[in-house]
């Protein structure tokens, strides 16, 4: 079964980096770290699904990344046969967040088998998603891909619940009633009545 963190609960100590092995022109280290994202907002759907990031998930995603670096630096050695400070582990260690004109994103790849669904739990197409939605992700890191010069872990999305946005009639009366407003309004005959009472000071 499948263990899922959150941005409340989280755990990084079983996040366990093999020694690489080869596949096709670079190598990959096999791991399985699985999140719930809080509501986040689509920015752009191609052939990959960015979102803008909150802080609770970039607090989280900022664990993540030091914990690989920690374990790159760790197992430097075995490795690379060369051992790596923190520091040296972290310059070859592309983070899971891109700042695009400093907002911060998370650019993820989009399974073959994702589901997507709605408020209630149908399952929708990928085309029905577009930018500027909000959803809730399930995201997964599958391993680390190394290559000559760098390492970056490879996130993917394998499902999506769209938060539907709230639709407000214009045409209903939408004011709040305020208890402390005492205004009525008086018809012509009451309103003759008020006049009259008025002194005019001459």
């Amino acid at each position: 079964m499948m263990k899922i963190n959150t941005v409340n609960k989280y755990n990084l100590d079983d996040i366990e980096l093999k020694k690489p092995t080869k596949l096709d022109e670079f190598y990959v280290s096999n791991i399985d770290f699985s999140i719930q994202t809080p509501k986040l907002s689509i920015c752009k759907i191609s052939k990959k699904i960015c979102l803008s990031l909150d802080t609770s998930i970039i607090n989280l995603l900022n664990s993540f990344d030091e914990k690989i670096i920690q374990l790159l630096s760790e197992n430097s050695e075995d490795f690379f046969e060369e051992k790596f400070t923190i520091d040296e582990a972290e310059e070859i260690y592309k983070s899971s967040i891109k700042y695009i004109k400093d907002n911060p994103k998370m650019n993820l790849n989009i399974n073959k088998k994702i589901n997507i669904y709605n408020k209630q739990k149908e399952i929708l197409e990928l085309n029905d998603l577009s930018s500027d939605d909000e959803v809730i992700c399930l995201i997964k890191c599958k391993k680390i891909i190394f290559y000559k010069s760098h390492c970056e872990p490879y996130w993917e999305v394998v499902q999506i619940k769209i938060k539907e946005k709230e639709i407000i009639n214009i045409n209903n009366y939408l004011f709040i009633e305020d208890p402390k407003d005492t205004y009525e309004e008086l018809d012509d005959e009451n309103i003759n009545q008020e006049i009259k009472k008025i002194k005019i000071k001459n």
